[in-house]
């Protein structure tokens, strides 16, 4: 983590399309800048306004702007909210700070305004804090040009500014934690066919077989056995893969079908059907666009976990702990011939309650 920058952690394309779009809203200049305060990117195409880049022109002005960047987007980080500051030029700047996992990363520098037309204490205070080198009488035409935002603008923008980062961080953390996820599910199939490899077992080639166990993993799903569900998916996808030699087009149609099959087999166990074909649907709505095998396996480990999760979820919970000892005494006596009056014996009550 904390080797993590603004450059590789949020997405050049997507922060340059969000924060070019606010730019463009509110008519602000804005930059990204990084924890020392230098300027990664100018977003958007408002560029920095011609007293800004009078001012930085000359060596000692872009350090100090350079300083009053640094020391805005720590206090920024300080604090974990918009920090207005006014620079050394007397301009009006707010810094949103870029925090991922209690890790300061930079900042989302906007404004460069004033707050009010342009007085004659601000140009004083304007002559004392610049270069005597700069010229200016050109500095002086380079004020009339400066935006003017009030107080209630400025904190509005800087509000909704701080909201648009925060998306933007979220967004990435979660492009994250998918990728991470991704990269265990190849790490668990390369896992799987090395052990297949070490113990000697026969590369899968009979499709009979498969749909044998394919069987089994539905009736562990209406059972509502979780672990033997689980552990039968794995092994079924592994046998996928080897099947297919890795052929993403019949992956996906058979992960498709699997799918399908186990969301039948979750509503027989229990599941709420209306919840269930939701989770289906959107499912199948993310399976059209992915590429990757290890993503397939992810997804179909996912809602299927899903589909478990929602047997025996009843409205009634006082009655939840019956039907789970109903449940786990089925699943141990499934092979037997039962009859309720065996399993209400078992429970201690009267038929008539189950």
């Amino acid at each position: 983590m904390s080797k993590r920058n603004i450059e590789n952690f949020l997405d050049p394309k997507y922060l340059e399309e969000i924060l070019a779009s606010f730019s463009k809203a509110t008519g602000l200049h804005i930059e990204a800048v990084n924890r020392k305060g230098e300027t990664l990117a100018i977003l958007g195409n408002k560029s920095r306004n011609h007293f800004c880049q009078f001012i930085r022109s000359h060596s000692k002005g872009e350090k100090k702007c350079l300083d009053s960047y640094k020391e805005a987007t720590l206090e920024a980080a300080k604090w974990n909210e918009p920090y207005f500051f006014r620079c050394h030029a007397g301009l009006i700047i707010w810094a949103v700070p870029i925090i991922v996992d209690n890790v300061f990363l930079g900042s989302i520098i906007c404004g460069q305004v004033l707050l009010w037309k342009p007085d004659e204490f601000f140009l004083q205070q304007l002559k004392k804090s610049n270069p005597k080198n700069i010229d200016f009488d050109t500095l002086l035409q380079r004020v009339k040009d400066l935006p003017i935002s009030s107080p209630e603008q400025s904190q509005a923008a800087a509000d909704m500014l701080f909201v648009v980062v925060n998306h933007l961080v979220n967004r990435n953390i979660h492009t994250m934690e998918a990728e991470n996820a991704y990269h265990l599910e190849r790490l668990q199939i390369k896992a799987d066919l090395e052990n297949r490899k070490k113990k000697n077992i026969s590369g899968f080639t009979d499709y009979g077989t498969y749909l044998k166990n394919e069987r089994r993993f539905l009736s562990y799903i209406r059972l509502g056995d979780k672990t033997k569900a689980q552990s039968t998916l794995k092994n079924l996808l592994t046998d996928l893969l080897t099947k297919t030699a890795g052929e993403k087009a019949t992956i996906k149609i058979r992960i498709l079908e699997l799918a399908s099959l186990s969301s039948r087999a979750a509503v027989e166990g229990g599941a709420d059907a209306e919840q269930v074909m939701v989770k289906l649907q959107d499912f199948n709505n993310e399976v059209e666009s992915i590429e990757r095998i290890e993503e397939f396996f992810f997804k179909v480990h996912k809602v299927i976990a899903e589909f478990l999760d929602g047997i025996f979820k009843l409205a009634d919970k006082k009655h939840l702990s019956l039907v789970n000892n109903a449940r786990n005494f089925i699943m141990e006596n499934y092979h037997k011939p039962l009859t309720l009056k065996a399993t209400a014996d078992y429970l201690f009550i009267s038929p008539s309650h189950l």
